[in-house]
């Protein structure tokens, strides 16, 4: 039987119960007023500064705050005691760039997308720390050294600030990809003496070498103004120790984690909980009350910062290298760690004791490496590792000289498996061979890649590139036989006919180029819409040179759909009309296509030289100096361009530009190809004993070399 409740209270009733609801209320506003007050007693927002300094290939054990032998880190020790030092801190990737992404925009690189160090850019859809403090209203500002830093990697996004200045690399032996650490600090300094308030943040990068000095001028910049003690500085590294990239160990991965908070709260204070990069964003925003995003792996260490260590769980830590896979076909590798154990998966597994360091591969099914392994699948699954953009030829020389060459996109191969002594000696020796052509020392490079292809024939990676190099030379022949080989490991990959078309182009067997370029278009339909349009536009480069009009205006109006960033439509029209001699018509389509270029920020090879030499013909000289210098920024080894130039200053009596010039040439092609041009061209402005000069000095530097033969053969 139901209770039912009277219709009617009594006015005593009705009296009593208002008077409790008030009560209630009353004691509820009290509470939460007194929970609050309790809670920012406890843990006051940090209203900034915040400087997050990340050191360059740091590893903890240097430090004599982790037990290290140094004692030339009096800041960092200072700024150690006066804050909470993680033990047990990791990166998520050995590599400069997955490991910033990592720690800028609090995700793994999986999630992020970014990869390997070329290729690779943060998403605009990645919220980043600096992006989410600026919408609390702070100021964000950054300074880094590090060439794979720059704004065009992504990680500048959030920043209003981002000094990313490399110097003049003019004269440089190797091309400059770091600059002094003393410089970032400076441009660091001058930013935050330009702040008016404290609420501010600023990210720093250096390299170890300037660690030290970086941390002294910070602190005594705060210091100067007065926001030491309110400022909260977080020092880490972007990883261990610095090599090849490769390794999956702690000599890569432990990286120092040091947080001072203000007024030196939590002081002196050590945690042995194993933490992570992914945690120090959502600390960050946790410790200035900003939300937290949802669907972040990392978690908030402030209440560990507050002293509750035990209040942290154990989560697995992921880490990744695919080095090794986008710069020569090899496996990538993927860890997960507990607090005792990192279990290691490539071409084999294996399981590290964190404790006793010791490996056991592979490691026995009833180990801690069947959890970990369910789990890192788990992780993994549907994740496909995306193949990196193509690198522009601006750049190539800077990558090459950190140790990467651009590489084919496998397709069918997979990846190649090789035992642990030998994996050593193939990174090894494919990185001098990357380093030795950043230098511009093909030949040497060319025959380091030789090495790793005679003893690895299979990676299809290694043949490629060695036919790039080989074709950069001028040793055409070779680098079609290069690029057979590598089509023999990968017959549908059509990246590979693609640059085979391109050699046999410029050999002029046009009817062979013709076959490989139709190769590569039909095989491009398997693939992406970067393949496709790859394909079509050699194949209208190869209808060009055939004079066939007809093919050359449909694979170009291919190639445009396929990608409408790149005009190549325009370009084969353009080019069409200047056959003609329709130099005013042509001039049109050129300058429409440069302005479709401009706006999507690609480049497209020998568009500005045509673009220049219309001008010249158009008696607009000036005009036309400005587009070969166009096409020598975009394409810096580009002889025809030089030689155009060269050329234009001989006509206008500019004697000392034209020397200047044909040194620039030899510079950016130290090849027969270059030698030859250079040779030919002193000749055609008078000066003979300027290339007999040059031409010894050609036979000497190809002494013994295969060059030797192509240089004779070009004078």
């Amino acid at each position: 039987m139901a209770l039912r409740m009277p219709r009617h209270a009594s006015a005593a009733t009705r009296r009593w119960q208002a008077t409790l609801i008030i009560a209630v209320f009353i004691a509820a506003v009290a509470g939460a007023a007194l929970g609050g007050w309790w809670y920012a007693r406890e843990s006051t927002p940090h209203q900034g500064p915040i400087v997050l300094i990340c050191v360059d290939g740091l590893h903890p054990a240097r430090l004599p705050v982790h037990g290290g032998s140094r004692t030339t880190t009096p800041s960092i020790d200072a700024l150690a005691a006066d804050g909470v030092v993680f033990e047990r801190a990791y990166t998520h990737s050995p590599l400069t760039l997955p490991a910033h992404a990592s720690l800028l925009a609090g995700q793994l690189p999986f999630e992020h997308g970014v990869r390997d160090e070329a290729g690779f850019a943060l998403e605009e859809n990645a919220h980043s720390l600096a992006e989410l403090l600026r919408n609390r209203g702070f100021e964000t500002g950054a300074a880094v050294s590090s060439f794979l830093l720059r704004p065009e990697s992504g990680v500048a996004q959030g920043f209003s600030f981002f000094d990313a200045e490399l110097p003049d690399q003019a004269g440089a032996l190797s091309p400059v990809v770091e600059r002094d650490g003393a410089q970032t600090t400076d441009a660091a300094a001058r930013w935050l003496r330009s702040r008016r308030g404290h609420r501010f943040f600023l990210f720093v990068q250096v390299n170890e070498s300037a660690a030290e000095s970086t941390v002294t001028q910070l602190v005594s910049e705060l210091e100067d103004r007065g926001l030491y003690d309110q400022a909260t500085i977080v020092l880490t590294a972007d990883r261990g120790e610095v090599g090849a990239g490769v390794s999956l160990d702690d000599a890569s991965l432990h990286v120092p984690l040091l947080v001072k908070q203000p007024d030196g709260e939590g002081a002196g204070r050590r945690v042995a909980v194993p933490v992570q990069h992914i945690d120090i964003l959502p600390t960050i925003l946790d410790l200035v009350r900003a939300p937290i995003p949802s669907g972040l792996r990392g978690r908030s260490l402030r209440a560990v910062l507050d002293g509750d260590d035990a209040g942290l769980a154990d989560r697995p830590i992921y880490a990744e290298s695919l080095a090794e896979h986008f710069r020569f076909g090899g496996p990538g590798k993927f860890a997960l760690a507990s607090p005792e154990h990192r279990y290691v998966r490539s071409s084999r597994e294996e399981l590290t004791d964190l404790e006793g360091g010791h490996v056991v591969s592979p490691p026995p099914e009833a180990s801690e490496a069947v959890r970990l392994r369910a789990e890192l699948d788990r992780l993994l699954e549907g994740r496909p590792v995306n193949p990196p953009t193509e690198i522009s030829a601006a750049d190539e020389d800077r990558y090459a000289a950190l140790g990467y060459l651009g590489g084919v996109p496998l397709v069918g191969s997979e990846p190649s498996a090789i035992e642990p002594d030998e994996e050593a000696w193939v990174v090894a020796t494919h990185r001098a061979a990357a380093m030795l052509a950043g230098q511009k020392k093909y030949t040497a490079a060319i025959d380091r890649l030789r090495a790793i292809a005679r003893a690895h024939p299979q990676m299809a990676v290694v043949q490629y590139q060695r036919g790039m190099l080989l074709s950069r030379t001028g040793r055409l022949e070779e680098a079609a036989t290069a690029f057979r080989a590598a089509a023999s490991v990968e017959p549908d990959n059509p990246y590979i006919p693609l640059e085979l078309a391109s050699v046999l182009l410029r050999a002029r067997q046009y009817d062979d180029a013709r076959d490989r370029a139709a190769l590569a278009v039909a095989l491009a339909e398997r693939q992406d819409a970067r393949a496709r349009a790859a394909a079509h536009e050699i194949a209208a480069r190869v209808a060009l040179a055939l004079g066939d009009s007809e093919h050359a205006r449909a694979y170009a109006e291919a190639a445009e759909r396929e990608n409408p960033g790149v005009p190549t439509a325009l370009f084969v029209r353009g080019r069409l009309l200047y056959a003609e001699g329709r130099y005013e018509e042509a001039l049109m389509r050129f300058e429409e296509a440069a302005a479709v270029l401009r706006e999507h920020g690609h480049a497209l090879e020998e568009l500005y030289w045509y673009l220049g030499d219309t001008l010249g013909r158009l008696d607009r000289y000036a005009d036309a100096e400005m587009q070969f210098r166009e096409e020598l920024r975009a394409f810096p080894r580009s002889i025809r361009a030089y030689s155009s130039l060269a050329t234009l200053y001989h006509a206008s009596n500019r004697a000392g530009e034209v020397e200047e010039i044909l040194d620039a040439l030899i510079d950016a092609a130290p090849t027969p190809e270059g030698y030859a041009a250079a040779a030919r061209l002193w000749m055609i402005v008078g000066e003979p004993s300027r290339a007999t000069a040059l031409t010894a000095d050609a036979r000497a530097r190809f002494r013994g070399d295969p060059s030797l033969v192509l240089f004779q053969r070009r004078r």
